[in-house]
């Protein structure tokens, strides 16, 4: 892509911005739809358009290609959101805590529309599993995977390594055919990472989880502050990990978008409370990890938690850099400093070189 191209791209999906350079809008190119659409960010492109009254300066495919993606997310969250209330129901039953992730919660957080999710993820004590489980299957669902819009049946060998190697579940699979949504799909998580490890701090965070309540809609999830520093870690795992970079999904930006729409307008005290709670769980350096690479790939305005992430990775510069193969046990560094250079980049295996630690 050329400069302009990825100024644009930056601009767009920075929805929380009060001003776009309507120059920028000629270089609305098929390169730029394309990486909106590889990243999910296209209804938020959209939004990006309207808030601006733009959408009328950019080519009708480009604008039509943005409003329908729009409008299929506000069709696909409408079962969503329904999907979320009907898992509640079924947990209702299971005398354990739970905490639903990431998209359960950030889809009403966003403006409507800019956030889906294709799954509900729950975070589980290990020794909580099986009632989780045997609620969903009592429901109905199933062990599986889908491919080719069909559903696959897990074999029991899958379901072993999943938990085994994974901290997760095979995914627990329901036909639904709802609009937008024709299975509902909940993954099982009991672990912080994606080896098997200590308890206490998954426990702790399970003990705070909390109702939150926004317009209306009501989701069990985690404390404000252990959601971000669970997202963070969530993040961190997919960024920095050989296979995820291999399926170029290590840096697809919706998941630095959920960052940059929690922290950009916050507060300092906010953002102290923040990374000293990841603190406690000797996670703040990853939090620092996700601000970091974030603020390269939006236009961030929270100068005060730019700088103190930076500050508690000046002693180790490359921690953003690094890349680990659980499997070989290698490590590797990408040779690109650069963060947003890095994320336009064809296949950023090629960037990587392995070091000794």
């Amino acid at each position: 892509m050329e400069q302009k191209e990825k100024e644009l791209f930056k601009k767009l999906c920075s929805f929380k911005s009060d001003d776009i350079d309507k120059s920028l809008l000629e270089f609305a190119t098929p390169n730029v739809l394309g990486h909106l659409f590889f990243n999910r960010m296209s209804a938020v492109a959209y939004g990006t358009l309207k808030k601006h009254s733009l959408l009328g300066k950019v080519n009708r495919e480009f604008r039509n290609s943005l409003e329908m993606a729009y409008t299929k997310n506000i069709e696909k969250n409408k079962s969503f959101l329904w999907c979320i209330q009907y898992v509640e129901e079924i947990l209702s039953e299971c005398d354990c805590k739970y905490a639903m992730l990431k998209g359960a919660y950030l889809c009403k957080s966003y403006p409507d529309g800019y956030r889906t999710s294709n799954d509900i993820d729950l975070l589980v004590h290990p020794k909580d599993v099986t009632k989780i489980a045997n609620a969903l299957l009592k429901a109905d669902f199933k062990q599986g995977n889908i491919r080719n819009g069909k559903f696959e049946p897990a074999t029991r060998k899958e379901v072993i390594e999943s938990k085994m190697m994974r901290g997760e579940t095979i995914p627990y699979i329901k036909e639904i055919k709802l609009p937008g949504m024709c299975f509902l799909e909940i993954d099982i998580n009991f672990s912080l990472d994606y080896k098997l490890g200590d308890t206490e701090l998954l426990e702790e965070m399970i003990n705070n989880t909390t109702y939150e309540e926004l317009n209306g809609f009501r989701v069990r999830t985690l404390r404000k502050d252990d959601f971000f520093v669970h997202l963070c870690n969530h993040l961190y795992k997919e960024a920095t990990t050989l296979p995820w970079v291999k399926m170029m999904r290590d840096m697809t930006l919706y998941k630095y978008c959920d960052v940059y729409m929690l922290l950009n307008d916050e507060k300092k005290d906010y953002i102290d409370y923040l990374f000293n709670r990841a603190k406690v769980f000797s996670m703040d350096k990853i939090c620092a990890f996700a601000v970091i690479q974030m603020s390269y790939l939006f236009n961030f305005n929270n100068i005060y938690a730019l700088q103190l992430a930076e500050e508690i990775l000046k002693e180790d510069p490359d921690f953003i850099h690094r890349i680990v193969d659980p499997k070989e046990k290698k490590t590797y560094i990408f040779c690109e400093k650069n963060i947003t250079e890095r994320f336009f980049s064809h296949s950023r295996c090629n960037l990587l070189k392995e070091v000794k630690m």
